[in-house]
């Protein structure tokens, strides 16, 4: 299937929060509470559309992934030693309803950590099995765990892909 996509505008914050919601009920019948507090917000959304980091894919219309692109520093992240030292962007908000667009995002997320000189970080759930999988076959390493404040009070495990 070929998605369009693009960066996120305001108009896209309804549908992006519906599949936001999708991927939280996924997430609980999978026994991850990753998102159970309703995250992402609505604020969090508009924020990574004013920064420009907000990543959709269009199928007909309907956006079926997203993902947030930040090539600042990550205030969680520099909370903690365990990363290389050097610039880096992050993966944040990440979901997928299409097999194989996680996969692309991560892709495309590397290809621009590749042109502007960086190394890419993630984190997850640690029941987030999925999606560990999925980073994994990217060749990034565990180098860590961060607080990401879980309704569960676990802590996410994180990664790192050096490119530099």
């Amino acid at each position: 299937m070929d998605y369009k996509i693009r960066k996120a505008t305001y108009d896209d914050i309804d549908e992006c929060m519906e599949l936001a919601h999708f991927a939280n009920q996924l997430m609980l019948s999978r026994n991850n509470p990753q998102w159970d507090r309703g995250y992402p917000t609505v604020e969090i959304l508009k924020k990574d559309v004013d920064k420009n980091q907000l990543i959709i894919a269009l199928e007909n219309d309907e956006i079926v992934a997203m993902m947030a692109l930040l090539e600042e520093k990550d205030e969680v992240y520099e909370k903690y030693d365990f990363w290389t030292e050097g610039p880096y962007i992050s993966v944040h908000r990440l979901i997928s309803k299409r097999r194989g667009l996680g996969k692309r995002f991560l892709t495309l997320a590397i290809d621009r950590a590749k042109e502007i000189g960086t190394n890419v970080r993630i984190d997850t759930h640690i029941k987030n099995v999925h999606m560990q999988r999925l980073i994994e076959s990217f060749d990034f390493q565990k180098v860590g765990e961060v607080d990401q404040n879980y309704i569960d009070h676990s802590l996410a495990i994180s990664y790192e892909l050096i490119l530099i």
